[in-house]
């Protein structure tokens, strides 16, 4: 149950970030056609639900659902690193839940608001489809051994011999994958009932190998259609999954990398040995610098979520936002790792156009008043320290309004212009030329 939250959280948090309601729902929906899902119901950050298997759910806050969602469970799940189970009280269902985090810009930039999931399992089911496995492997070696009897019982007997001669070369086109040939005896004797029945156990098998096919190809449909890069690798860093988008994102083709590289082929060298110094330290442990630092903090149960530069095939310098997960095996053993990147080139376009309007004046492109009590207040502190002196200058311009009233504003603007580089050429790098506001510098 959690390997299935986790990767269930993994999916929809980018899709919550893009709010990308369509793929959220065919996911909902995908999830919800498989007989032991009990409910999925998929609630955003402002606590409305986004998916559900009751329409009329949708849209309303979580807390009125027709489902009995713990309010005290789900409160837990939003503010924890990990997903949380419980049994009902029959133990005929699981209750799972997991927080669905997104970056919140109204608190800040590293300020995130959580949703949540809650997935119901039908444990009676999956153990009635276990014990009906169980009955059909036992039906194998039933059948295997009832085989073995019959050769050891009729070895001399040529005509039986050659039957069962028959049965047992189409068992080995059946191991090899070919389903169509079936065993055509003769007769009205044991070995044609035991024919048969192989004959209608191996069409049951082709046809849950069918179901599980396509099972597999909506999963990778889904992969390959999102718009953000999904990258899996193997518990020792080798690429398995490396969907469109980031062949589109990186530049190569998944051929030149599943099977055979890591992703540190595309990632910045000096920038991961930089990062493995300040984990190390963080952490009080030793690290190569490669693989191991993009999955340390995976490995022990955390999702590892950083900014990165990506190298493109061509060279050129990508800046990403990455989160990294770990994925388990029904043992609950780490299987391998989950990557899901983005490209955040426009959201730092965007934080430096920010810092820009923030901290400096639009028209001069010199410091504000705000930057400027700053850097003074950090002056005046580094002067305490170290026992030193400064200056400070105060200048405005003589009759400057006399400028703006006889020849216009954008002649006044240009002399403000003018008047900031000359004073920005008179001074050293380290010293700072501020505008206040208006003629003043």
């Amino acid at each position: 149950m959690n390997i299935e939250l986790s990767k269930l959280q993994s999916l929809l948090e980018p899709l919550l970030a893009k709010k990308d309601i369509r793929a959220i729902e065919s996911l909902q929906a995908f999830k919800a056609s498989e007989l032991d899902n009990n409910i999925l119901v998929i609630v955003d950050e402002n606590g409305k639900i986004i998916a559900s298997n009751s329409q009329r759910d949708i849209l309303n806050n979580w807390q009125t659902s027709r489902f009995n969602i713990s309010i005290e469970t789900a409160k837990k799940a939003i503010k924890s690193t990990r997903s949380l189970t419980i049994f009902s009280a029959d133990r005929r269902f699981l209750d799972g839940y997991v927080n669905l985090c997104v970056r919140d810009l109204s608190k800040g930039l590293r300020n995130f608001s959580c949703g949540f999931l809650y997935y119901q399992l039908d444990i009676a089911y999956r153990q009635h489809q276990a014990r009906s496995w169980l009955v059909k492997q036992s039906m194998y070696i039933a059948l295997g051994s009832s085989i073995a009897s019959l050769l050891l019982a009729l070895i001399l007997n040529l005509r039986i011999t050659r039957r069962v001669l028959k049965i047992k070369n189409t068992l080995n086109l059946w191991s090899k994958g070919d389903r169509s040939v079936q065993i055509t005896l003769k007769g009205q004797d044991e070995l044609v009932d035991i024919a048969n029945m192989i004959n209608s156990l191996v069409k049951q098998f082709s046809d849950d190998e069918q179901s599980l096919i396509f099972s597999q190809q909506v999963n990778d449909a889904i992969i390959q259609s999102a718009n953000y890069c999904i990258i899996a690798t193997d518990t020792r860093g080798v690429i398995s999954t490396f969907n469109s988008s980031a062949e589109k994102l990186l530049g190569y083709k998944k051929h030149e990398l599943v099977n055979k590289k890591s992703p540190a082929v595309f990632h910045d060298i000096p920038e991961v040995i930089a990062r493995t110094e300040l984990l190390s330290k963080e952490l009080g442990i030793k690290i190569e610098p490669g693989f191991e630092t993009f999955v340390t903090r995976a490995r022990h149960g955390q999702v590892d979520e950083n900014n990165w530069t990506y190298i493109h095939k061509s060279g050129r310098r990508i800046p990403v936002r990455v989160s990294v997960n770990a994925l388990y095996d029904a043992h609950g053993r780490i299987s391998g790792f989950l990557g899901i990147a983005h490209d955040i080139s426009e959201q730092l376009k965007a934080e430096e156009k920010l810092e820009q309007l923030a901290y400096f004046d639009q028209l001069t492109q010199l410091p504000n008043r705000m930057l400027y009590n700053d850097r003074l207040n950090q002056t005046i502190e580094m002067a305490k320290r170290h026992n030193a002196h400064f200056s400070i200058f105060f200048l405005d311009l003589d009759k400057f309004k006399f400028v703006n009233d006889n020849y216009g504003h954008e002649v006044g603007d240009k002399l403000l212009i003018h008047v900031a580089e000359v004073i920005s050429h008179c001074i050293r790098k380290s010293d700072t030329v501020a505008r206040l506001g208006g003629d003043e510098f």
